[in-house]
């Protein structure tokens, strides 16, 4: 059986290095850098801040299994529903949603179970569901609610990736262009591929690989959540820092993925703060 341990000393460094980059400059490259966000904001702009919210906490519900890359696959989520007319109501923006599943590639795998999921949310979490449509800002008043609600509508865990994720692409619709508002509320980390690799190359981990870590999210979650309060920055903040950082550091080598990072960051920001950052996430190779 293997045994997963969080290093300490790494973690310090690590979370040193992200505190020095500070929470403003992360706020700044959401905004940027993640095109979650521009295309979420996007659909915001045809279909208005409410109905945005909804699409937005539900796609991301079913947003695994993809057969095509996160950033294709908000792409495709913003046009197809930008294309359709304004929701007259409630029932008419879920139908929308599940004709998405049923045309976008991106979900062809488990297409069935996907649709089935919807299904589920809108069954059992329908009132607070209701309530994010007619005030979106209740995500930021009571996430912890909303995702106690929608996991017991899903019979899960409320750590498990897609639904932590929901609260993340739900606050990117509520949150405007240009607003450095912080969402400061403890919500577990979203682990996926790219947030396990991260957790790997920058040592707080200790591991055999990446893949190890992605099946037993649980101690990358509480490593994380130590980095976010040593740093003071919010999980679902510095979830967007390492999704980013971490876009090619599987496909390349260690010092490929270091500098396609600093090409990315070095247009922004501060260069001694984007190396000293560097310098501690790519502590050691994805593998």
């Amino acid at each position: 059986m293997v045994k997963l341990n969080i290093n300490n000393e790494r973690l310090i460094k690590v979370s040193d290095s992200i505190k020095n980059f500070g929470l403003d400059n992360v706020l700044i490259l959401e905004e940027k850098l993640d095109p979650q966000f521009d295309y979420i904001q996007k659909l915001k702009e045809k279909v208005g801040k409410n109905y945005a919210t909804i699409y937005s906490l539900l796609v991301s519900l079913i947003s695994y299994k993809l057969t095509m890359k996160g950033e294709d696959w908000w792409k495709c989520f913003s046009e197809y529903l930008s294309a359709k007319d304004i929701p007259k109501n409630f029932e008419e923006s879920i139908n929308n949603v599940i004709n998405f599943i049923n045309d976008c590639k991106g979900s062809i795998i488990g297409r069935a179970a996907k649709i089935k999921r919807i299904e589920k949310v809108v069954k059992g979490s329908r009132d607070i569901l209701l309530e994010i449509l007619e005030r979106p800002e209740v995500v930021l008043e009571k996430p912890n609610k909303i995702l106690e609600e929608i996991a017991k509508s899903l019979n899960s865990k409320e750590w498990k990736k897609t639904i932590t994720f929901s609260i993340k692409m739900s606050y990117y619709a509520i949150k405007n262009r240009g607003e450095l508002r912080p969402l400061n509320i403890v919500i577990p980390m979203p682990i996926d591929v790219r947030i396990s690799c991260i957790s790997y190359t920058s040592g707080i981990i200790e591991s055999n690989s990446y893949k190890e870590i992605l099946k037993k999210p649980k101690i990358a979650i509480e490593a994380w959540d130590k980095v976010s309060q040593l740093s003071n920055i919010p999980q679902i903040h510095l979830d967007s820092l390492l999704w980013i950082i971490g876009r090619n550091s599987m496909e390349l080598s260690l010092d490929e993925a270091k500098e396609n990072a600093k090409r990315i960051l070095m247009k922004y920001f501060d260069k001694d703060k984007v190396d000293y950052l560097l310098y501690n996430l790519f502590y050691r190779e994805c593998k």
